[in-house]
């Protein structure tokens, strides 16, 4: 990130040592590019499924004046791997090429094949960030069925989208 703003706005500024963690990723990747990746992942993928008041939970505070919670630290924890598929999923979509001043460089000779090898395998990253975000909103139901002044408006299990869907008996896989 070139500004502070959109630094601030991140769950994770150190996003890349997460990803080693959680995903197989090279060594040398731009820090800059998965950042991105993840400042979209949060305010696309996660916020469309727990809303933006429970995404700003997971922030903490650069100026120190409103320290989280330990509900709000768990939240995090739990946040954290489904962010680093999601952001996994987004570097995979976005930058599986590179622009340059030549043009569009792709690291094989076919890049039609590159790019369909590309979105299937994000496909798969996105599912296993879905299907882990089932534990988020297990918490986040949890914490509002204890606390009644909790408003759960925002949260949306059904924005979910797994890639598998049980129809007549018979699984069909999506194809796109």
């Amino acid at each position: 990130m070139y500004t502070g703003l959109n630094e601030n706005q991140l769950i994770l500024p150190n996003i890349v040592d997460a990803l080693h963690d959680y995903c197989s990723i090279q060594l040398d990747i731009d820090e800059t590019k998965c950042k991105s990746s993840q400042l979209l992942a949060q305010n696309i993928d996660i916020k469309r499924v727990i809303g933006d008041t429970n995404l700003q939970r997971c922030i903490e505070d650069p100026t120190g004046t409103t320290p989280m919670t330990d509900a709000d630290k768990q939240l995090k924890a739990l946040i954290i791997p489904c962010l680093c598929w999601y952001t996994y999923s987004r570097l995979l979509l976005l930058f599986h090429t590179t622009f340059t001043d030549s043009g569009l460089i792709s690291a094989s000779d076919d890049g039609a094949e590159e790019r369909n090898a590309a979105k299937s395998l994000a496909k798969e990253c996105k599912g296993v960030a879905e299907s882990m975000m089932f534990d988020v909103l297990e918490f986040l139901t949890e914490e509002a069925d204890a606390d009644p002044t909790i408003d759960t408006t925002e949260m949306d299990a059904g924005k979910l989208t797994p890639s598998i869907r049980v129809m007549g008996g018979h699984e069909w896989r999506a194809s796109n």
